[in-house]
């Protein structure tokens, strides 16, 4: 259930959202932690007709996620993060949010109560409070927020809020757990209060061939220049499969699959047929 401390701000696009998705961690950058919430987020974006532009890893670093979160909501109609959320000194993505778009930070009280709450159901003796013990203090930092945010709890079953700055960056875990329950969650609904429910899903075709990459490159190019007014692109993979989609046959495997992608499926379709029939080539959509 969407519980909004103020509603989201109205806006009209023309069939279609930009995105960005700002991932920070040290943990992410020294290869100790697998970004998996990058393409989780990816393929929702697909799914809901989001036009995913721009995946931006940043450290631990205030100056670092302040100045990528400035950019980066200045040129795209939604901006993710994922990470920094926590009770430790490393975990710092509220504050540098706040100091990014000039606020400070201040205790919120209905997530620290919604916190109370969940972790006593849980059996845990330990309470957050701003002027208790260490460990009280350290589990109260999580509800320190920036003062001049939305705070939006998607999931019953999770204390942890989207925090929401600026009418475009909207904050998250990187828990992976927590992160996909909430994007499940808060994403479908944003989309459809900032779109008026008009953006269109994203269509992919695939279409598998027995080809040199380079012996069907200028056929590729000439679609694509033909396709391309009508929002349609045109991917090249070489040797990838995707996965249970390669005929059943023991001999056949194709070296190239070529993807279509775009919101007006009937030119998806004509492009895939075309390509199956200019390549000789298999079409694995189905």
């Amino acid at each position: 259930m969407l519980r909004l401390c103020r509603r989201f701000s109205t806006k009209t696009t023309s069939n279609s959202l930009t995105s960005a998705l700002c991932v920070i961690g040290d943990e992410i950058l020294s290869g100790k932690t697998l970004d998996v919430n990058s393409i989780y987020f990816a393929k929702r974006c697909f799914e809901l007709g989001i036009q995913l532009d721009k995946i931006e890893t940043v450290p631990d670093r205030y100056s670092s996620i302040s100045s990528s979160l400035q950019s980066l909501s200045q040129r795209h109609d939604l901006v993710f993060t994922s990470g920094g959320i926590g009770p430790t000194h490393d975990d710092i993505t509220y504050d540098a949010v706040a100091r990014a778009f000039g606020g400070g930070l201040a205790y919120h009280e209905g997530t620290l109560a919604r916190m109370r709450r969940i972790m006593s159901a849980r059996g845990s003796a330990t309470m957050p409070d701003p002027k208790g013990t260490a460990e009280e203090v350290a589990l109260a930092r999580m509800a320190l927020l920036p003062a001049n945010a939305e705070v939006v709890f998607p999931c019953d079953e999770y204390w942890v809020p989207v925090v929401s700055v600026n009418d475009r960056v909207h904050v998250f875990p990187g828990i992976p757990k927590l992160f996909e329950g909430l994007v499940d969650a808060y994403l479908p609904p944003l989309v459809a209060r900032l779109s008026g429910e008009s953006v269109t899903a994203f269509t992919r075709a695939l279409i598998g061939i027995h080809q040199r990459e380079s012996a069907i490159a200028s056929t590729l190019d000439q679609l694509q220049e033909r396709y391309a007014p009508m929002g349609i692109k045109i991917g090249s993979y070489p040797n990838w499969v995707p996965k249970n989609k390669a005929p059943e046959t023991s001999d056949w495997k194709p070296t190239v699959v070529i993807s279509v992608v775009g919101k007006d499926k009937e030119a998806v379709d004509r492009c895939r047929k075309e390509l199956c029939l200019l390549l000789d080539g298999v079409d694995l959509s189905v």
